[in-house]
């Protein structure tokens, strides 16, 4: 959905309808149009007018609820338009809509000197870098080169998305349908990454192997912070761990820099949290529209779902006391 003013864009929902909701049940989602990389979402408005585009997109949700029945906002960040008035928008039209937390996004505050934060990484991670580190230097000839923002030409551009394409290709996820050498991923990714070279955001990180490439990381920085998309390595060297060198030399070349902070991307994965203690919040909004099964969506995950969790864990707890009592007196 776009909102204009005076013939003007000034705010935009950028939307996709799903034909099935959560459980496989028939209905109509609403959700943000995102990829498996995507670490943020929000209603999209220029400078002072978030609350007309909020008012305005709330309006129009509220004309065409025959076209949906629910609305699953994921990744907003705390204080994002969706998260304040454009929730509070959908409430005063009667909208009933449940905003929790979600998994948040961890990330590692890069002002501090380098020494001072690898020196607070345990020894179990600082161990398993120095391993990766010598298995490589075994291996060959290894060097870490970047793309930094603001650097590079159209065709530079182009000769790195040739490699990194080629890394993603005999990556893991070669097999799930999302390496970039697919037509859709690659599509995605060279009008992302040409659009963000032009306005300086473009961040790629790569690591070569006698020259051959063998692990990347993919970036976007905006506001002194460095958004981690992706990153992937190619599977047939999978035992001299190219990912974890590349990531430790990366991070280390990000230090004191003039940014703020490394964000990894929601998700926790075990891995995030051995290199960053603090987390950015992450919210989730679901708004239920009035048709009958948004309606009955609503009584099922606002009321009757919560309410049979409730009685499971009773339930649950008063099997576990009967055993132990059971246990106690054989």
């Amino acid at each position: 959905m776009c909102c204009e003013r005076d013939g003007e864009l000034v705010g935009a929902l950028p939307l996709v309808r799903d034909q099935a909701i959560a459980g496989g049940e028939p209905g109509r989602t609403l959700e943000f149009l995102a990829v498996p990389d995507t670490q943020c979402c929000d209603v999209l408005a220029t400078a002072g007018d978030a609350a007309l585009v909020a008012n305005t997109f709330a309006d129009e949700l509220l004309r065409r609820q025959a076209d949906w029945d629910v609305l699953r906002l994921r990744y907003l960040p705390a204080g994002a338009i969706g998260v304040t008035i454009f929730a509070a928008a959908l409430a005063e039209r009667g909208l009933r809509s449940d905003l929790r937390l979600a998994a948040g996004n961890p990330f590692i505050a890069l002002d501090a000197p380098w020494n001072a934060y690898y020196a607070s990484r345990s020894r179990r991670l600082k161990k398993a870098t120095n391993l990766a580190a010598n298995r490589l230097a075994k291996a060959g000839a290894v060097e870490v080169r970047w793309l930094a923002p603001g650097t590079g030409d159209r065709a530079e551009v182009d000769r790195v998305l040739d490699d990194i394409t080629r890394i993603s290709a005999h990556s893991w996820k070669s097999g799930t349908g999302n390496s970039l050498d697919r037509p859709g991923p690659q599509a995605f990714i060279r009008r992302l990454s040409y659009h963000a070279h032009d306005l300086g955001w473009l961040s790629i990180w790569r690591l070569l192997l006698d020259d051959k490439p063998i692990a990347m990381e993919y970036q976007l920085v905006g506001d002194a912070d460095v958004f981690a998309l992706r990153s992937d390595f190619d599977s047939s060297y999978e035992s001299l761990s190219p990912g974890s060198h590349l990531n430790r030399c990366m991070l280390e070349s990000l230090f004191q820099r003039g940014l703020r902070s490394y964000l990894m991307g929601p998700g926790d994965n075990v891995y995030k949290y051995r290199w960053a203690d603090e987390t950015q919040p992450v919210h989730a909004m679901t708004v239920y529209a009035r048709s009958l099964k948004g309606r009955a969506l609503a009584a099922w995950e606002l009321a009757l779902k919560p309410t049979a969790r409730r009685v499971r864990d009773r339930f649950r707890t008063q099997a576990a006391a009967v055993a132990k009592d059971d246990g106690a007196n054989d």
